[in-house]
Parts: structure tokens; C-alpha cells; sequence
């Protein structure tokens, strides 16, 4: 039997176990997240070459992703500045290689293969619920642990990823419910909801719900349709995370967003409207410096260029969060940080992109509960896309590298099915053609 897993499997754990702070673990002049990519590229390139060919056709994530890294490379032959710090802008692009290693690996993988990936992962989720939940409710104990680098800490809570990675888990729990041990699996989701709701973060709040409501609909949907028992469920679910939300942290920062909660307490209604009008200040200037000039509109400033600085967006964000050691290189939108960088084509590519994974999603949810691998990667592919319209996720290794990896054999197996069915229709016309033919002669 199969039991290998789904090429890159091993950083994608990695990375949702320790988020943020394990991806600045250093390894030699490079970081432990490039080390575990480059290892998963050669073990493939490796396996390839040494494994016989299989019959059978598969199917690739899509033209857009080819298109995505064409332009990350073409940006990148064009640089003439500091072509380290192009390299490191342009690296969350170049991440988008690894959905075809995912979608390769998906369709050729054995249901025990794919099992094996579900597994790891789920210990890696478990794993980051551990040392979470001791770093938000013991955060003396947290700030006795190491540096691994001057930005981050072992143990260090990165908000909105965080939050986001524990709707992931609390999902994959609400989904499991249906194999059994109910008890258990109920006891996880409660569980992760209980640091996920106490940190705030009003974009992990949102992914986390999401998670939620999403794991509700797959487990409730059957026979390929939404029917009244899902419907009711998901009415539950968001009746029970509104009544939960103005009594927690991360609700009612989320609720004092347009200064408007009478629950939350006045230096949180400040510090929540204060962060929005600093990002909407900041996007605007985004939006101007890059729409001011028509090369730039087209195809953006490339890697290199500190676009916040030159625009000025960097002023209202300095000295927040992340931020703080590094300076300000990101919008805090991954769709703003793709127009600066790409323009409005590579803007277009994204947006495509982000689209056709958006219909995946609602098509599987449509479809009645899936496999958990492809569960799994639905959670991962909307719990990040969330977070990183309101922070630098997808800009950095930990959230790129799971998302893409993700859509990979999200749209993989789209493709795939998408073929499956189409020669399903051929073989029963060719039949029928062949009848009408004879009958004829």
C-alpha cells in the first residue's frame, strides 16, 4: 500500500504549528521554512525521476498560477536594486510554485496517503492549540521563552494567523463529529474557541467564525445539495457566535470596529477605530502613489521598491504590531500589496485566482461533506484569505506556504473531478452514437 504523503505536507505542518515565530527559526544564513521548501522541491524532483510512470492523466491548479509566477519572474529579472531584499519581496509569489508539487501529489496519492497528510496535520493543529493556549493564558511563562531572531520569540502569538489556524482546528473538530466519538472531537472545537475568542483580533475573529459556520454546512449538507437540517444548523451556529461575541475580547473589538459597541470598554473602542482609520489612511495612499503614474497602474513598482515609504503609507501603520522591528513594507492587503507590487494585471491574475478558489469552496460545500483532506484545505484557503485582507499574512512564509499548498489540491481535485465527469458523459454517448450508426447501415 501507498503511505507517502502529499509533497510538502511536512512545512505546511511546521508552519501551522508554530506560525509565525517558527518561520524566523534560523538555519544557517536561511530560515527554516525556505530549508523544508527546498528539501520538498528535491524530494519530488527526486521521487519523479526514480518512480515508474503511472497511467492516467492529472491535472494541474490552472493556467493563473503559471501566470502568477511568470510575472514574479519577470519582475525579478528586471530588478536593479538590493536584489536580496527583491528576493525576500517577491518570495510570498513565489510560493504559489508549490501548488503544483500539492496537485500532483494529491491525485497520485493513495486514500492511506492522504489519510497519513490529514494526520500530521491535525497534530501539527493540535500541537499550535497547545502552546497557545499556554501563551494566552500564562504569558509570563511565554516571555521567559528564547528569541529565535530579532523579531520573534518561541511561543510568540502572531494574533489574527493564530486565531485564524485555531477556526481551522475547531472546523476539522466539527467535521469529525460525524465519524464518532462526538464527545471528543466537541471538546476540541469548544476548546479552541476558548483562546481563539480571548485574543483580539477582529480578522481571526472573522476566520475563526467562518471555520465554524463553513464546518456546520459540510457536516450537515447531504445527497449534493444544502438541505433544511443544514440550513437549521448553520442558523444555530450563527445565533450561538452572536450571543458569544460581545462578551469576549476579540468580539468586541470586532463589534467596536465603527466605534458604535456599547459593550466594549472605551480604550478598546478607541484602539479598534484608531487601528481602521490607520489602515484606511494607509490604503489610500497606496491607492493613489500606485494609480498616479500609468506604468505603475499597469504593472506595478516590482520587487525592491518600499512602495509604503515612497507613498507614505508607512507613517499611520509605523510602530504596530509586526512592524515594529522591521518597518513597514505591506499595506496590510494582500490584494493592495499585489496592485503596488503587480499593477492591475497582476492584480486580475490574483483576483482570478482567488475567485475560482472562492467557487471550489462553495461547489464542495454544495456538494454534500467531502473527504477530510479536501475539508482540511477549505478551512486553510478561507481562514487565511480573511486574515491577510486585513494584515501581512500572505506576504510572509507562514500563512503563503499552507494557502497555496491548499488551493493546490483544491483546485486539483476541482480539475480533476470537473475531467472525471466530462469523459463519464463521452462514454455514454460514443455508445449511443455507435447504435444510431448501425441501425443506419
Amino acid at each position: 500500500m501507498d503511505r507517502q504523503m502529499i509533497a510538502g505536507v511536512v512545512v505546511v505542518a511546521v508552519l501551522l504549528t508554530g506560525s509565525r515565530w517558527i518561520s524566523y527559526v534560523p538555519v544557517g544564513p536561511l530560515y527554516i521554512s525556505d530549508v523544508l521548501m527546498c528539501a520538498a522541491f528535491l524530494r519530488v524532483a527526486c521521487s519523479r525521476s526514480d518512480s515508474p510512470k503511472r497511467t492516467g492523466r492529472t491535472h494541474g491548479p490552472g493556467i493563473l498560477v503559471g501566470l502568477l509566477l511568470l510575472m514574479t519572474a519577470l519582475h525579478l529579472l528586471a530588478v536593479q536594486a538590493d536584489v536580496r531584499l527583491a528576493a525576500r519581496d517577491a518570495a510570498p509569489f513565489a510560493y504559489a510554485a508549490i501548488t503544483y508539487f500539492s496537485a500532483s501529489a494529491y491525485q497520485r496519492a493513495s486514500d492511506h496517503g492522504r489519510e497519513r497528510t490529514v494526520q500530521l496535520l491535525h497534530g501539527g493543529l493540535l500541537l499550535h492549540f497547545g502552546w497557545l493556549a499556554v501563551a494566552t493564558f500564562a504569558p509570563e511563562f511565554a516571555a521567559t521563552m528564547p528569541q529565535v531572531s530579532v523579531n520573534a520569540r518561541v511561543m510568540g502569538i502572531r494574533t489574527d494567523f493564530d486565531v485564524a489556524v485555531l477556526g481551522v482546528l475547531a472546523g476539522m473538530s466539527i467535521v469529525r463529529m460525524r465519524r464518532g466519538r462526538v464527545w471528543l472531537h466537541a471538546t476540541v472545537a469548544t476548546a479552541a474557541l476558548v483562546p481563539a475568542f480571548a485574543l483580539p483580533s477582529r480578522a481571526g475573529i472573522l476566520a475563526c467564525c467562518t471555520c465554524v459556520l463553513v464546518a456546520v454546512l459540510l457536516r450537515s449538507g447531504k445527497g449534493g445539495r444544502l438541505n433544511v437540517r443544514a440550513v437549521l444548523a448553520a442558523a444555530a451556529a450563527i445565533l450561538a457566535l452572536v450571543a458569544v461575541l460581545p462578551i469576549t475580547p476579540g468580539g468586541q473589538r470586532l463589534l467596536a470596529t465603527d466605534g458604535g459597541s456599547a459593550t466594549a470598554p472605551r480604550e478598546v473602542v478607541e484602539g479598534a477605530v484608531g487601528t481602521k482609520r490607520a489602515r484606511f489612511t494607509a490604503w489610500n495612499r497606496v491607492m493613489t502613489y500606485t494609480l498616479d503614474d500609468p506604468v505603475r497602474a499597469s504593472i506595478g513598482v516590482g520587487f525592491g521598491t518600499n512602495f509604503m515609504a515612497l507613498s507614505r503609507a508607512d507613517l499611520p501603520l509605523r510602530g504596530r504590531g509586526e512592524d515594529k522591528a522591521d518597518g513597514v513594507r505591506s499595506p496590510h492587503n494582500f490584494l493592495l500589496t499585489v496592485l503596488a507590487r503587480l499593477g492591475f494585471a497582476g492584480l486580475t491574475v490574483v483576483a482570478a485566482l482567488i475567485a475560482a478558489l472562492l467557487v471550489v469552496v462553495v461547489q464542495t460545500v454544495r456538494s454534500g461533506p467531502p473527504d477530510e483532506l479536501t475539508s482540511l484545505c477549505v478551512f486553510l484557503v478561507l481562514s487565511i484569505f480573511i486574515v491577510a485582507l486585513l494584515g501581512v499574512v500572505l506576504e510572509s512564509p507562514f500563512g503563503a506556504v499552507p494557502f497555496f499548498w491548499a488551493a493546490g489540491i483544491l483546485l486539483a481535485g476541482y480539475r480533476s473531478r470537473r475531467g472525471r465527469r466530462r469523459r463519464e458523459s463521452e462514454e455514454k454517448i460514443l455508445p449511443r452514437t455507435a447504435r444510431v450508426t448501425a441501425g443506419a447501415g
